[in-house]
């Protein structure tokens, strides 16, 4: 029954595929709250099936060992793991630490280069605004962004990002771009969700300054004079889908969902939650459920 260790993991995988495909009709606040779940369940999930795998392998190459260790932690059949599928795994699974770590260190040197800059203005023709997380973060403003933007325009500005740095978007940034370097199928996921997040605080900001063509308006124009190239790890003013990001906010409000909103994330979250838990153990949960 091995092949069953490898469900939850591919429910998981295949629900972030769809998601990264097909749009969701919900506000931006709960859709990258979706997303993000999605993204943070797959990855244990897919981690979880490797090592069940990895440590089976070993048991079947030292059968003495597999006395040794407790009965979770093996398939619920004796049947011995292919060679070829327990190198995988372990490979897999050191490639996947590899990746992790690599990404945790660009991820830490790169905030902390930011946390540095925030303290004081961005000598910088180029107008941006990045917001900081942290005790030493803040927004991170260009002096290019003073020289070509007006009072009102500065006020969408700090409200985007301040909403950015009060909702914890990084975390939502760490999550995804986590998935996405472990499993490549997820990247489609990962952009709809910095999407979201982009369009989360241009509704809040929205919101605030009551002017949602003003907010449209200053994206756009800020995007005109930014340098083309991949989107970093820190939210950013003008990050992807500025096209998308205007034409929404030239359109009606989204609805806040306020009933079906909670309802898509708590199924979502108990639904990949669940299989993320079982993924070491859902050989033996099928064992006892036909048995």
């Amino acid at each position: 029954m091995i092949w069953l260790t490898f469900l939850p993991a591919g429910i998981t995988l295949a629900l972030g595929v769809l998601l990264g495909r097909v749009g969701l009709p919900l506000h931006p606040v709960w859709t990258a709250r979706v997303l993000c779940t999605v993204a943070a369940m797959t990855v244990p999930a897919a981690a979880g099936t490797l090592g069940f795998v990895a440590v089976n392998f070993w048991a079947t190459l030292e059968p003495a060992a597999a006395g040794r260790m407790p009965e979770w932690a093996l398939f619920g059949d004796d049947e011995p793991v292919p060679v070829p599928l327990g190198v995988a795994a372990i490979v897999l699974l050191v490639a996947g630490l590899c990746v992790t770590l690599r990404l945790a260190s660009r991820w830490v040197a790169e905030v902390r280069s930011a946390q540095d800059l925030a303290q004081s203005l961005l000598e910088s023709d180029v107008p941006m605004a990045v917001s900081v997380p942290g005790r030493r973060g803040g927004v991170l403003a260009s002096r290019g962004l003073y020289q070509v933007l007006g009072a009102a325009e500065l006020e969408v500005v700090f409200h985007h990002e301040a909403s950015h740095l009060r909702h914890g978007h990084h975390r939502y940034l760490a999550a995804g771009s986590l998935a996405a370097g472990l499993l490549p199928p997820l990247r489609r996921l990962n952009g709809r969700m910095r999407f979201s997040l982009e369009r989360w605080a241009d509704e809040d900001a929205a919101e605030a300054v009551a002017d949602r063509e003003l907010v449209a308006l200053t994206i756009a124009r800020v995007a005109l004079l930014q340098p083309s190239g991949e989107p970093g790890p820190l939210p950013a003013f003008a990050d992807s889908g500025i096209l998308r990001r205007v034409e929404a906010l030239m359109a009606r409000a989204p609805g806040r969902n306020p009933v079906t909103g909670p309802v898509s994330l708590l199924g979502t979250g108990l639904v990949t939650g669940a299989l993320a838990l079982t993924a070491l153990q859902i050989d033996h949960a099928f064992t006892h459920a036909f048995l």
